[in-house]
């Protein structure tokens, strides 16, 4: 118990020293009862335990109406430091998207052949994946057979997309939901066909220098581009920021940076994981563009492997982050639900 409130004071000092302006190198501003919801926090280090998971809670942030209400680091960790997202890198790679849509340069209804170079399709396009959308890959419906995160992680594979295409499908692009982390790799390929960037620069200069964020780091391909779908590092205040801006649809400092309407889609069930919703399970609720539906706080998530989370509450007006290694995700988040949702 000490051990842990001794760090929220090495936080706080950490935070404090940077003052509250949005930028880059300084802190969101801290709520008037900034702390008020460390015991929930408390409970929730000693619930991790208590479900067998693994127990390494690195960072906590916590916003409320915009302002950080709760803040925690492992002593390995600290405002500065970059975390592992995993998938929850999948929900940056479909803002692009969106940025791209409003942009002009990309429709829901694109078709992904059309962005890609010969020698990146199979020598024969089937009329399946000719008639694959964008709108299949941002729900997780491509039927894509192979899913090569590995080998295009480690750069073992030299041609990812090519390879992707040429495995073939399980079933029909749109029919139904199948998780696979090169939906979000094609969709990053595509924003950089059309922009010439990579999504991290589309991204920082569509939205990043408004957000103040810079300290980040996205792993590439051998092909040259974002992954797309993993290999995001970037700071717990940043996954706030982000956070942030899809609670408010879009707006940042009184602009309207990105059109609304993207994220009552993104944010909504656009497939189910199961074909149909099952209450009270995190992870059959639906699925939106490239994020998760909640089972509780009327909002969705960003979701990377071993706990990376953003959840977006709106009926509380809220942010949750929360960066951890675990290996029980289910229980894990219940109780984040259980121990710091309803706290604030």
């Amino acid at each position: 118990m000490k051990k842990f409130h001794a760090l929220f004071a090495a936080a706080l000092v950490l935070a404090s020293c940077c003052g509250g302006q949005q930028t880059d190198t300084k802190h969101l501003r801290r709520a008037a009862d900034f702390g008020r919801i460390d015991d929930g926090i408390q409970a929730y280090f000693e619930d991790l335990r208590a479900i067998h998971s693994t127990g390494e809670l690195n960072s906590v942030m916590v916003l409320k109406d915009g302002e950080v209400l709760a803040e925690y680091y492992d002593n390995c960790y600290g405002p500065d430091f970059r975390n592992i997202c995993w998938s929850a890198s999948k929900t940056f790679t479909s803002t692009a998207i969106g940025f791209a849509i409003q942009d002009g340069l990309v429709s829901l209804d694109s078709k992904l052949v059309d962005f890609l170079d010969e020698e990146m399709l199979p020598e024969t396009v089937s009329d399946t994946l000719a008639g694959l959308t964008v709108y299949d890959l941002l729900r997780m419906s491509s039927g894509f057979k192979l899913d090569l995160i590995g080998n295009t992680g480690s750069g073992r594979e030299v041609t990812p997309t090519r390879s992707t295409l040429e495995g073939g499908f399980k079933f029909a692009p749109g029919e139904r939901y199948s998780y696979n982390s090169h939906n979000t790799y094609m969709l990053s390929v595509i924003v950089s066909k059309v922009t010439g960037k990579l999504v991290s620069e589309y991204l920082q200069e569509k939205l990043f220098n408004e957000l103040g964020i810079r300290n980040y780091h996205w792993d590439k391909s051998r092909e040259g581009y974002d992954i797309g779908g993993w290999g995001l590092y970037i700071t717990t205040e940043a996954l706030a920021k982000m956070g942030q801006f899809y609670l408010q649809k879009g707006q940042w400092n009184g602009k309207q940076l990105l059109n609304e309407e993207w994220f009552d889609q993104a944010m909504s069930a656009q497939i189910y994981q199961k074909g149909e919703p099952v209450e009270g399970d995190d992870k059959a609720v639906g699925y939106g563009y490239q994020m998760w539906v909640n089972t509780v706080g009327g909002g969705a998530r960003f979701d990377g492997a071993h706990g990376q989370w953003v959840l977006i509450c709106p009926d509380k007006n809220a942010v949750i982050v929360v960066t951890e290694n675990v290996n029980n995700t289910s229980a894990a988040i219940k109780a984040i639900w259980n121990d710091i949702y309803e706290m604030i």
